[in-house]
């Protein structure tokens, strides 16, 4: 008589974890994601594949649904204990769930998978505890790690502690833990390193010149200790330490253009000048890609001319990059029909995506010279010949806005919308467009809200929150989007919104100063001045 096999034993039945799985991807078809995930997650918990496990973990981190990925990646480390990308997903779940006992067991697990690679193990978990909501937890994680693996003597957990404390703003505790990691290996560059950047950012010049030239003493070619090193032999104003200290790199197309950027930086054209002149007889392995270096470096010095005959020598992946920067310079030089031509060159090619960003550099060039009619006569024929594509048609939008035909811009923002719902951009577009043109307010508020929900840090839908915001009235909210945007970053619109607001506030001597630093950032920008006019300003 056969033995009695437990329930728990029992394979589960292929056709039960096949009818979740045919669910979720109907579900996933039809846009429901939750539903998806939790289909797949019955499905992984139904079955021993780990597989399944993963892609189940992975549906729910798409769908947001986080205590879903909690289970199902719980599930996957449970049938692959020695994945580690299971056990990473595992304890940032957790984390951000707010389960640190849970995220504090993965953590362990992970650093006994990268046991022969510390310096790995504890990067792993310093950069899944650095944005827990709660500190001082995850801070006490780290402590409890450090004291269950003893290692308290251990340099990796060490720098490990010191990054942690420097994400939350503890530099002083920060230097001391890197301190005792250097004391334990004085000729790590890693650690010689991270403690300068530390030192600078607590303004300590002499220490954070002392780490950096310990570092780049036992390692002088590595480029990244070169360059923070002469960066900051610049900053004390040291040109030629800096420059002896990148004279000791090897000389490669990237690192010879990277010299020049920082000679020019420095303000010693002639030295730069004459890193450039090096480009023709070096015998470099990558022709094509020295080719790029030194157009690149031919722009910054102002050789427009040279610069086109480099790029023409760009073949490869690189070649596109290179054709469309010399219709922009042949624009730039005042040719814009040769710039026209290079373009319409390129579009002899039948890549569609080629043909596309060709389209889009040519309206760029047309708009920037004032030919906003042509402009629109080629986005026409080009959505006639690309009528699916998305770039065109925003395109057309944006330069339909400007050219005040808001029915066509209307038209083909909805379009982008029906083809791409979340399209966050063309979201904000068509609500700022509605928030600043009509007075469609509501259905503005709506699409701008959409939009910031999909990508919240956004600095121009930031600016549309507080745009609308104002429309509507709301000033002390439009204000602080308006300033939040400010801050993310600065722009000649951003500032016009931003000066009007506070100028309707009360607040004419700080919006006075917003316009002015705008008007300095761009000078010529239209939405500026007319507000500046409009409330009897001065630029």
């Amino acid at each position: 008589m056969a033995a009695e096999v437990a329930d728990s034993d029992l394979l589960p039945m292929d056709t039960e974890v096949m009818y979740h799985i045919f669910a979720a991807e109907v579900m996933g078809a039809e846009g429901d994601f939750s539903g998806a995930a939790a289909e797949y997650l019955e499905a992984a918990l139904a079955s021993r594949d780990p597989e399944i496990a993963a892609r189940a973990a992975r549906i729910a981190v798409s769908a947001g649904e986080w205590q879903m990925v909690v289970l199902a990646s719980d599930r996957w480390a449970l049938l692959q204990p020695e994945n580690l990308d299971a056990h990473q997903l595992a304890a940032g779940s957790r984390l951000r769930e707010g389960d640190y006992v849970g995220a504090q067991y993965q953590l362990a697990r992970i650093l006994e998978l990268t046991k022969f690679d510390q310096a790995r193990g504890w990067g792993i978990v310093v950069s899944l505890l650095a944005p827990a909501n709660d500190q001082g937890r995850a801070n006490k994680v780290l402590d409890n790690l450090m004291k269950d693996a003893d290692a308290n003597a251990s340099v990796d957990a060490l720098y490990a502690r010191s990054q942690l404390a420097a994400r939350t703003g503890k530099l002083e505790q920060a230097t001391v833990f890197i301190d005792q990691a250097i004391a334990l290996e004085p000729a790590r560059t890693d650690l010689l390193s991270w403690s300068g950047k530390l030192a600078v950012n607590r303004k300590d010049m002499d220490q954070a010149l002392q780490r950096y030239r310990q570092a780049w003493k036992i390692s002088p070619d590595d480029p990244s200790i070169a360059m923070a090193y002469a960066e900051l032999l610049k900053r004390e104003q040291d040109p030629r330490a800096a420059q002896a200290v990148l004279a000791g790199l090897p000389d490669t197309p990237e690192m010879r253009f990277a010299r020049i950027a920082f000679s020019l930086e420095m303000r010693d054209k002639a030295f730069a000048d004459e890193l450039y002149q090096g480009f023709a007889g070096a015998a470099y392995a990558d022709p094509s890609g020295a080719a790029l270096q030194a157009a690149q470096s031919a722009e910054l010095l102002g050789y427009q001319r040279e610069a086109i005959a480099w790029y023409g020598k760009v073949s490869g992946e690189q070649s596109l990059r290179a054709i469309l920067r010399q219709a922009f310079l042949f624009a730039n030089l005042g040719d814009v029909d040769e710039a026209r031509n290079v373009l319409a060159q390129l579009r002899i090619q039948t890549d569609r995506e080629v043909r596309s960003q060709s389209y889009q550099a040519e309206v760029q060039i047309l708009q920037e010279a004032g030919r906003v009619d042509e402009a629109m006569q080629l986005l026409n024929g080009a959505l006639g010949a690309l009528p699916e594509d998305i770039g065109l048609r925003y395109a057309r939008a944006l330069l339909a806005v400007g050219m005040g035909q808001l029915d066509l811009a209307e038209t083909d923002l909805r379009r982008i919308l029906a083809i791409q719902p979340e399209n966050a951009s063309a979201l904000n577009a068509l609500g700022y467009t509605l928030a600043d043109l009509t007075d469609r307010f509501e259905e503005a508020e709506s699409l701008i809200h959409r939009a910031y929900r999909l990508q919240p840090n956004e600095p121009s839908i930031i600016d549309s929150m507080g745009w609308i915001a104002y429309r509507l009235g709301r000033l002390q909210e439009a204000e602080k989007y308006l300033l939040q945007a400010w801050e993310l970053a600065k722009g000649a619109e951003i500032a016009a919104h931003l000066g009007e607001v506070l100028w309707v506030s009360g607040q004419q001597d700080k919006a006075r100063i917003v316009w002015r630093v705008g008007n300095r950032l761009e000078s010529d920008n239209r939405t500026l001045l007319e507000t500046i006019q409009r409330f009897g300003g001065q630029p």
